[in-house]
């Protein structure tokens, strides 16, 4: 049943059922004629009921009421949850002014938009207005006013409130004002959302705008696609392209050709890694004219992290170029000869000296100057002088290459090499100077001879610094030119008479091997257990017609600096297995012929090849082969040692470590050497037994070989009791004067 919910209407109601009551209730009770006692007890009855009956009908009409609005409520609560979220989702906040009661309700997200609570923020319209900025309120308020004052309706603004922090806000509002029934303003609503950033960002574009259109570099914008789709007056006018000619277009439209399939590689690989690429690049304009840029490109990302476009900023750097290039040029080079200055030259000294110092390298400095050049201007002018200049120039740098040639001033040049590392050769180089000005020059018809002094000065011996090695190499070249010119001089006279013996040493040795002056030595392996010979080392001798029997330690060094030593291996090698050969026909069974390889030949990788070439023109046995190796080329590069003695091993060889103990082995690499023999160097041979260092090293050594299954032998043994003691140490091989010195093969077989 549905109640009327109306004041009036539940009234009336109530009305019309009291009075039937009570008239009908009144005329009942006439109509049955009761006594008196009986009409007043059914009155009161009929009284009691009516007010039970009656508070009946108010409770259920006053329940369903009570329901009702308990409906109501939760439905506007409801509403209100909704409002409120969505005002959240929307990062609004509302704002609530009752016009009259100048009264204002701001929500909690309004007040949270300027740091504050609501209790905090304050309900009046006043205290809103002073948080207005001052270049705002005027125009705020005016607004406002004018909206009152002519009842429009619909409200949208834009201005800053302080923040708590101090600072401004930007907020957008939207609003409507209510009227009430006399076209009166009466409540005035709305919400606000913070446009702080938003604000910043289109600054930041019309900032972006004015510099994209006003820049001097050119601006170029592509899709992912790498579609042009954006460029700039400065990109037209440095390219000579119009945005026309290039929008939907592809950049490689510009490409120069100058740059390789790697530099676009690298490229865009770091535009893949770091999003960025900056550097010089080459293009084309469109009339065909390649010119040289500085561009940096940018990836732009959208919001889920794909790239959306491809941002190219560029400057044409044509006129820097050609001004830096030729600044630079003047800067740095004679322009006569077109040889580095003394500028540029002292900065290529003082570099090499720098990485010298860093690698543990060593260089020279020579200091070239032109013997009586002076009389060649005198007497046929300085343009013939110039143009011998030119010429010496040339010249130098052609026989000289790859050492830097540099022209000092007047008739001085400068020659730096950064790979002398002996004083040895830096004599060669000044050597290869004097000859290569032997030969005449031809200038204006004229043939001019012309000659030259030189100075050297070794880093870092003779010093650290520009300024030390030119000073040095100055006070070398006077002392040249004072012993007779066309000469050169060392900083230190020591150092020069030895690189002028070691010279004529090394072009000695050349002629030397050219004349078969060299000699095959060999030295008896004893066993120390039995003392018989068991097999010997081949050692290289010099047999000079001049000087006798040259001691190893004289040339040998000399021909590994100059490379000879490899064909000397060699031809040992050779001689070494013929000889064994003979021996052998002769019926003198020795087990092995040792051979020494020099860490050169170790190094080049075609030692397998030269052995096995030997073997083969021998027809030697190559178990009677044993190759000996120093400790240090094999640890020099132990993963290609192991590879190239493996494969020696392979042709049946012998193998063994030269010098043991002298150098820096790893047990971890040794243990996996295909090697049968373990060398004790002579130098911890020589202090035994008394000398408990060597002792305890030979110790060492002799236990480490028997760990690994080698054989040992014991160098330089010249006493019995050295002899004694190896061997009660384990060593069962010894060589030395003890057994016997070096001796040609007759020598040796005859004194057995």
């Amino acid at each position: 049943m549905k109640l009327p919910r109306s004041p009036l209407s539940l009234t009336l109601l109530y009305a019309a059922a009291a009075l039937t009551w009570i008239i009908g209730g009144d005329s009942l009770l006439l109509y049955l004629g009761l006594d008196r006692e009986a009409t007043i007890d059914m009155g009161m009855s009929k009284g009691i009921a009516f007010v039970v009956i009656t508070s009946l009908a108010m409770l259920a009409i006053l329940s369903q009421l009570q329901r009702e609005q308990r409906t109501i409520r939760a439905t506007i609560r409801r509403s209100e949850e909704r409002l409120a979220m969505a005002m959240d989702a929307a990062q609004e906040g509302l704002w609530d002014w009752e016009v009259k009661s100048e009264q204002v309700f701001f929500s909690q997200r309004y007040c949270e938009l300027l740091g504050y609570d609501r209790e905090t923020f304050g309900n009046t319209i006043e205290s809103w207005e002073k948080r207005l900025h001052p270049q705002d309120r005027e125009k705020v308020l005016h607004v406002i006013d004018r909206l009152l004052d002519h009842g429009e309706t619909s409200y949208s603004n834009e201005f800053r409130l302080q923040h708590r922090d101090g600072s401004y806000r930007w907020l957008q509002v939207s609003g409507r004002l209510y009227l009430d029934e006399h076209g009166k303003p009466q409540r005035f609503l709305g919400t606000s959302v913070d446009i702080t950033q938003r604000r910043a960002d289109e600054e930041s574009l019309r900032q972006a705008a004015a510099v994209f259109d006003s820049t001097q570099e050119g601006v170029l914008v592509t899709d992912r696609e790498l579609l042009i789709v954006h460029v700039n007056p400065a990109f037209s006018r440095i390219t000579g392209y119009s945005a026309e000619e290039v929008l939907g277009q592809s950049p490689s439209l510009f490409k120069s050709g100058r740059h390789d399939r790697l530099f676009y590689r690298r490229l865009w690989n770091a535009l893949d890694e770091r999003g960025t690429w900056s550097g010089e690049i080459w293009n084309r304009r469109k009339d065909a004219e390649v010119f040289p840029m500085w561009q940096c490109i940018r990836a732009i990302k959208d919001g889920s992290g794909a790239v959306s476009h491809y941002v190219a900023v560029f400057s044409d750097i044509s006129s820097i170029k050609n001004s830096q290039h030729e600044l630079d040029y003047l800067a740095h080079y004679d322009p006569l000869t077109c040889l580095p200055n003394r500028l540029l030259f002292s900065e290529r000294i003082e570099h090499a000296v720098q990485r010298a110092s860093r690698d543990k390298e060593r260089g020279a400095v020579l200091l070239i100057d032109l013997d009586h050049f002076k009389i060649v201007n005198e007497s046929l002018g300085h343009n013939t002088g110039d143009q011998l200049l030119k010429l010496i120039g040339e010249r130098l740098e052609e026989s000289l290459s790859p050492a830097t040639l540099g022209r000092l001033g007047g008739d001085e040049f400068g020659l730096l090499d950064e790979t002398c590392q002996h004083a040895e050769q830096a004599s060669q180089l000044a050597q290869r100077v004097v000859d290569s000005l032997t030969k005449p020059f031809e200038v204006d018809g004229e043939t001019l001879f012309i000659s030259a002094s030189i100075g050297i000065s070794l880093y870092p011996d003779d010093g650290n610094s520009v300024e030390e090695l030119m000073r040095n190499a100055d006070s070398a070249l006077y002392r040249a030119k004072s012993s007779g010119r066309q000469n050169f001089s060392f900083y230190s006279q020591d150092m020069t008479t030895r690189a002028q013996k070691r010279i004529r040493l090394e072009a000695e040795l050349r002629q030397g091997i050219e004349q078969e002056q060299l000699r095959v030595y060999y030295q008896p392996i004893h066993n120390l257990n039995d003392r018989r010979m068991i097999g010997v080392e081949a050692l290289v001798r010099w047999q000079h017609p001049e000087r006798g029997l040259v001691p190893p330690d004289q040339f040998i060094p000399i021909a590994e600096d100059t490379g000879l030593i490899t064909a000397i291996d060699i031809w040992v090698l050779r001689q070494a297995c013929l000889q064994m050969q003979v021996w052998l026909a002769r019926g003198i069974e020795l087990e092995f012929v040792a051979v020494n390889v020099s860490s050169r030949l170790f190094g080049n990788g075609d030692l397998g090849v030269e052995v096995k070439r030997v073997l083969d023109e021998t027809g030697m046995d190559p178990r009677r082969l044993e190759l000996e190796v120093t400790e240090s080329a094999v640890m020099e590069n132990p993963d290609r040692a192991l590879q190239l003695l493996t494969s020696l091993r392979a042709l049946g060889l012998r193998l063994a470590i030269d010098d043991f103990g002298t150098g820096y082995s790893s047990l971890a690499r040794l243990k996996r050497l295909p090697v049968d023999k373990l060398k004790l160097d002579q130098s911890f041979v020589r202090g035994l037994p008394q000398d408990n260092d060597d002792a305890a090293i030979a110790r060492a050594v002799v236990t480490l070989g028997q760990s690994l299954g080698l054989r040992v032998l014991a160098e330089g043994i010249e006493e019995e009791e050295q002899v004694v003691f190896l061997r009660q140490l384990g060593c069962t091989l010894g060589q030395g004067y003890r057994f016997g010195r070096p001796q040609p093969p007759e020598q040796l077989m005859a004194g057995l």
